[in-house]
């Protein structure tokens, strides 16, 4: 039996199979398009939701600093707070009644019979993330103590010139009575000095919008160009958690060491950009401080000391210095320059790495006490002030009803 004849096959198709669709021809830029968008879409929905679980924020300050009506912003009487962070640091914090930090958050007496030495400036003299018996006042301050000299830290971060002023008149007002007061000036006070101004009634008040306007233009210099629109970052701030952590740590290893406010030493584009004006401003500051202390019997002291940048540029002779040197020569007061410890070229690497916090331009522990050695050095050098030992018999109000540091004075 014999098969019939073979089916014919079909026709062959001659159209053109079908094209991919836009999905399938960019598959893998698809793909990551929607990683990006579950990655910012969970972002955004865990940042709500973290924000909404925390019914106290962060504030932008910590509990322990204040705004005030007559000098702008301080530190809240007889605060503590355990761990205050600053950058990798962590500190303890104690205010006393006064509102100056201290060995505790103890009530300072108005009046002592002891001779009393006043320390005022900025985040420097604060002594940002360092314990406060490891900063210059604290070591001075043990110093001194066996000499029968007390010691109290006036300062306070982003202080200069006119709140130097308005602060002590505040502290002379309220009845603190001392006999020496050292100002340590720092480089970046005539950027601040800029964005302060004194009311009607006499009282340091900030201008907004030139203090903006000076913040963005030292956070732009300092990235590199595609950073320096700084919309997005204000954006992912508000609105995410993770995408700011990744933006965050990209700007920090992608920033300039150097800080704009502090290449007015050296570099005329700044010094034209505010450094002109911000002198101007804290000579005249100054003077009125130099007046209102000396209207009072105490002596008046002036230091500097270098921020990294004059480090690296080497300049002993550093503008800082001889502004303030002539001042002081001019006003008849001390001068305690501490540029020379810092400015030894053969120990550079060495002074960056372990005299300044990395990451920071404020001092370790073994920043300050090279300051406290040299300030010492100086005030046990220097000829003593006429009428400037305390009187004797003033009284003395006793410290009571504050918590206090165990072992603390």
């Amino acid at each position: 039996m014999t098969d019939g004849p073979p089916s014919p096959e079909p026709p062959r198709s001659t159209a053109p199979p079908p094209l991919p669709n836009v999905f399938e021809r960019h598959s893998r830029l698809f793909v990551a398009l929607l990683v990006l968008v579950s990655v910012v879409g969970t972002d955004l929905v865990f940042a709500r939701v973290h924000r909404w679980l925390s019914p106290h924020p962060q504030a932008v300050w910590p509990r322990f600093r204040t705004r005030s009506e007559v000098y702008h912003h301080g530190l809240v009487p007889f605060a503590h707070e355990e761990h205050a962070v600053w950058g990798p640091r962590r500190t303890d914090y104690w205010i006393d009644s006064l509102g100056l930090r201290d060995v505790s958050a103890r009530t300072a007496a108005l009046a002592t019979a002891r001779r009393r030495l006043v320390f005022i400036g900025d985040s420097f003299t604060e002594g940002l993330g360092v314990e406060y018996e490891g900063t210059f006042v604290g070591r001075v301050a043990q110093a001194l103590e066996a000499d029968g000299i007390e010691v109290l830290n006036a300062g306070c971060m982003s202080y200069s010139p006119i709140t130097y002023f308005r602060k002590t008149k505040w502290l002379l007002d309220q009845g603190l009575r001392f006999d020496d007061l050292v100002v340590f000036i720092d480089i970046g006070d005539l950027l601040d000095e800029v964005d302060y101004r004194l009311d009607a009634n006499g009282n340091v008040v900030a201008d907004e919008a030139r203090r903006i306007r000076e913040e963005r233009e030292n956070v732009r210099y300092q990235l590199p160009a595609f950073m320096r629109n700084l919309t997005l970052r204000q954006w992912l701030k508000r609105n995410t958690v993770g995408l700011y952590f990744v933006y965050d740590r990209l700007e920090e290893g992608l920033k300039k060491d150097e800080r704009r406010q502090a290449l007015w030493t050296f570099d005329p584009r700044f010094f034209e950009a505010y450094g002109r004006e911000g002198l101007e401003q804290a000579r005249e500051h100054m003077d009125m401080l130099a007046v209102l202390v000396r209207a009072r019997g105490i002596s008046l002291a002036v230091a500097v000391y270098p921020w990294p940048e004059q480090v690296r540029h080497g300049d002993p002779e550093s503008m800082q210095v001889g502004v303030w040197r002539e001042w002081a020569e001019r006003k008849g007061a001390g001068f305690v320059n501490c540029f020379p410890p810092f400015l030894d070229a053969g120990r550079r690497d060495f002074i960056l790495r372990e005299w300044f916090i990395p990451g920071d331009f404020h001092w370790t522990e073994a920043g300050h006490k090279v300051v406290a050695d040299t300030f010492l050095a100086w005030w046990r050098s220097r000829p003593p002030a006429p009428g400037s030992a305390a009187p004797a018999g003033r009284p003395t109000l006793v410290s009571a009803g504050a918590p206090t540091r165990p072992g603390a004075r």
